[in-house]
């Protein structure tokens, strides 16, 4: 394993920023997907919102890897206890990155619908059944709330450590020198 140094490197750095891009279109798109009625404009958007969250859940499969394999230590001086807690912050929105596309897709092969990755058919992972179609439906939209909740702390915590701690939190994530 590499040693652990103090800055991500650049494939951390894109795959993150891409992943927020996603994961924040993925949330408006499901949003407004919501309020839509039925008709062709809400499938065009439901069959986007499928391609995009495949995507994610590719984008995570490669980037657990490229995490693993380029850690960064802690910023010296950092309490063990808030070290625990932003590690257990990344393990629960990683959890979401995986939960969410996962239950999106099921959810959507046991209501008997196919999941495409922009045309490409992937294989049907479960069959159709109302039962599993409601549990899936549930933990995707409860899901969604959750990892509003700690993108927000995430989110919250790398400003709170630039603008009032002042240190390299945030820094070390962007492209900035």
């Amino acid at each position: 394993m590499n040693q652990a140094v103090d800055q991500f490197n650049a494939a951390s750095k894109i795959i993150h920023w891409l992943a927020a891009l996603l994961i924040f279109g993925l949330l408006a798109i499901g949003f407004i997907m919501e309020d839509m009625p039925r008709g062709p404009e809400k499938f065009e958007m439901i069959g986007l919102h499928k391609s995009f969250g495949v995507l994610a859940l590719l984008l995570l499969i490669i980037r657990i890897p490229v995490r693993v394999m380029n850690p960064v230590a802690p910023l010296l001086g950092t309490p063990r206890g808030d070290v625990i807690k932003a590690k257990a912050l990344q393990g629960m929105l990683y959890l979401m990155m995986l939960i969410m596309p996962v239950s999106g897709m099921l959810m959507s092969q046991s209501a008997g619908y196919d999941v495409a990755l922009f045309g490409l058919g992937l294989p049907t992972l479960i069959g159709e059944s109302e039962a599993a179609h409601e549990f899936f439906e549930a933990v995707h939209g409860l899901g969604a709330w959750a990892l509003i909740l700690f993108l927000v702390a995430h989110i919250g915590a790398a400003l709170l450590h630039h603008f009032k701690m002042k240190d390299d939190t945030l820094r070390r994530m962007t492209f900035k020198k």
